[in-house]
């Protein structure tokens, strides 16, 4: 029975999935990258085999290490942006230091929040499928960024116009 519900979620994203990758490029990048997480997450749900209610106690756990991490990337530019916009003003030593500290200390906290998400996802899977979710994360990420960068080798149908 599990396994037919999410594999009846799976046609449906898959189809969303599809569709949203073929429109034209630039088109909501905010919504394809929706539907690559919640692709990741059935792919996840799959390769882990949960019952519907591990499924209930991780689904939330997933969001909250998605979240941690879009945080992260978000902070890092906010800091670079006001790093840039310093320089440009040009504040004094102390302010540039400042937003210097701030943004060296983001991979810090960004890496203890994810251990303590790491252990909350752990406490709710045998060793195995922790060991399987670690493994998972790192094949999805390899071949996403593969087929972004195949995206970008190839040639565009219509060159951009000379400057």
């Amino acid at each position: 029975m599990k396994v037919s519900k999410i594999t009846a979620i799976a046609i449906i994203l898959l189809l969303i999935a599809g569709s949203a990758f073929a429109q034209k490029p630039g088109v909501n990048p905010g919504r394809k990258g929706e539907i690559v997480k919640q692709y990741r997450t059935l792919e996840l749900l799959k390769i882990l085999d949960l019952s519907e209610e591990e499924s209930e106690a991780v689904l939330p756990v997933l969001k909250e290490i998605d979240k941690n991490r879009e945080t992260f990337y978000f902070q890092q530019q906010q800091f670079l942006n006001e790093i840039e916009f310093a320089i440009k003003q040009n504040e004094n030593e102390a302010k540039i230091a400042e937003l210097n500290n701030k943004l060296m200390n983001l991979p810090k906290d960004f890496e203890n929040k994810r251990a303590k998400l790491y252990n909350k996802l752990r406490s709710h899977l045998s060793e195995e499928q922790f060991a399987k979710f670690l493994v998972f994360n790192r094949k999805f990420a390899k071949q996403l960024q593969e087929r972004v960068k195949a995206i970008h080798e190839q040639p565009r149908k219509h060159p951009l116009p000379r400057r």
